[in-house]
């Protein structure tokens, strides 16, 4: 029988047993709360893209997500596109529309969704590379399309300029055949932007674009581009420089329902004919439609609401109705093109373009300089939040309503009037107009768009490359060489482009067929 003081003791060592056990289970609480806070912060962490890039790049990288995941505020639509007997279908352009009783959910699937943490030091790649990007399902993407189109800033209603004898009226006026020779003031005019507007803008001769132009293109293709699409992809080929990419990862929705359009010139068209599946009875290569030549998609497309460029060194690898959800339905966007993954100031990306041979040097000086005095100054975080003065303009999402056609319009007169290197004008089109109206455009990372189209080697590297070398099973193979040795043409190659080649693809100025406007 225990005493009254045995009883003390042992409720005194069942109270501290009990104390230190708490103690333990707190601190346990702590450490774990901890290490989930550490989680979560290092999930919205986003990788540098370059480790040679500045410290700003970094800052606006991560502002930049939080942009892109703004809620869609416009009203969005419950329909997607496919195949039924129901009796809510209705028909047009056909296409079946298919009306679904269930509603759309209030919260995005995708809000939640963070760029995972970065890899550790020793681990990372060098040089650019894709990073995550939350898609939803092809018909959960389309069911996002907006009922109503992005309402235009104050310009309703936009007009072409057309003139069969274009001429210069001012000393070394640039513009093009194609294109007109806008005077200054034409330019200034073009960037007063009212409610009803009249601007040069490609196809400045023939009844139509495409139709005695001088670009002419087939008359049953006119006619089927003349037709309403909800949305199309385009791309083009000149000279021959690249092989056709046929598109993977397509639904058989868009499969469908959306056209994929390959512009060509007469030189690639000939080249199709010998050495693919094209055939002259339906024109086409896979998945893509070939039209002579390529330009202006809003003028060559006037019936349709949203397009897709896609340069031709890039395969499109994800679905077009979650391209288009990711980066302009759920942005609120009318427009969406990708930043340069390591250049965001006009001035040091004329510079890169200058070390490169990509341009003459004197142009591209003219160019800046003619900026400068127009009062272009280098990119700070004063801009903000603009994240980048320098586009990667081998992607371009859009909806085709006045405001983008117009930025599209004298985007294009810039580099016909200076130099192809669409890069540098690419701001000045974008600035002057929201100077005007309140708009803007979807600016996402480089490293998003390599997530959904994949960079290939153009046709000349191709056909001079070695081939990879045997191996073993317990040797891993080396990577493709850069091609050396001779060329299809005789001459020695070091794998470099010589200022010679590089002159006689690049320095050509902007007109029907030109590489570089979309």
């Amino acid at each position: 029988m225990l005493t009254s003081n045995s009883k003390d003791k042992e409720r005194s060592l069942s109270f501290l047993c009990c104390w230190y056990l708490g103690r333990r289970r707190v601190a346990m609480l702590l450490l774990l709360s901890l290490a989930f806070v550490v989680f979560v912060l290092g999930s919205y962490t986003i990788n540098k893209e370059s480790s040679n890039s500045p410290n700003i790049h970094q800052s606006i990288e991560t502002i930049e997500f939080g942009i892109n995941q703004t809620p869609l505020s416009r009203e969005l639509s419950s329909f997607y596109t496919g195949d039924s007997n129901n009796d809510q279908t209705t028909r047009g352009s056909d296409v079946d529309i298919i009306h679904p009783p269930p509603s759309l959910p209030s919260h995005h699937p995708c809000d939640s969704f963070s760029f995972p943490p970065p890899p550790p030091p020793g681990l990372r790649r060098p040089g650019p590379r894709p990073c995550p990007v939350c898609y939803l399902s092809p018909e959960e993407a389309l069911a996002h399309m907006p009922k109503h189109q992005f309402e235009s800033p104050v310009l309703k209603n936009l007009t072409f300029i057309h003139e069969e004898s274009p001429v210069k009226h001012e000393e070394g006026q640039g513009g093009s055949e194609f294109g007109g020779y806008p005077s200054l003031e034409d330019r200034t005019n073009s960037f007063d932007i009212k409610e009803s507007m009249t601007v040069h803008c490609g196809f400045v001769k023939g009844t139509k674009p495409g139709h005695q132009t001088g670009f002419d293109i087939d008359e049953d293709i006119l006619h089927e581009m003349d037709q309403f699409h909800e949305v199309i992809v385009a791309s083009a080929i000149f000279g021959k420089y690249d092989l056709i990419q046929e598109p993977v990862n397509i639904s058989e929705m868009a499969r469908k329902n959306i056209p994929f359009y390959m512009f060509v010139d007469e030189e690639t068209h000939s080249y199709l004919k010998n050495t693919s599946s094209y055939t002259e009875d339906n024109k086409r290569v896979g998945l893509w439609r070939i039209i002579i030549p390529k330009l202006l998609l809003h003028r060559l497309f006037p019936n349709v609401k949203y397009s897709i460029w896609v340069d031709a060194k890039l395969q499109l690898v994800v679905d077009p109705y979650q391209i288009l959800e990711r980066f302009l339905w759920r942005t609120n966007s009318s427009l969406a093109i990708s930043k340069h993954y390591r250049r965001f100031d006009v001035f040091v990306e004329a510079e890169a373009n200058k070390a490169a041979r990509k341009y003459d040097n004197a142009s591209i000086d003219y160019q800046v300089e003619f900026y400068k005095k127009e009062g272009l100054t280098p990119y700070t975080d004063a801009k903000l939040p603009i994240t980048s003065d320098v586009p990667e303009g081998c992607t371009i999402i859009r909806e085709h309503i006045p405001i983008t056609n117009l930025f599209t319009c004298v985007w294009f007169n810039e580099v016909d009037r200076f130099t192809s290197r669409d890069q540098l004008s690419f701001a000045v089109a974008r600035d002057k107009i929201r100077e005007k109206v309140d708009w803007s455009i979807n600016m996402f990372l480089d490293c998003e768009r390599r997530n959904f189209v994949k960079q290939v080697y153009h046709r000349d590297v191709l056909m001079n490359m070695k081939p990879p070398r045997a191996s073993s099973s317990k040797v891993l193979p080396e990577p493709l060489p850069l091609p050396r040795g001779k060329s299809v043409g005789g001459r020695a190659n070091t794998g470099k482009k010589s200022p010679g080649q590089r002159g006689k693809r690049r320095h050509r100025k902007v007109s029907a067929g030109g590489r570089n406007m979309r």
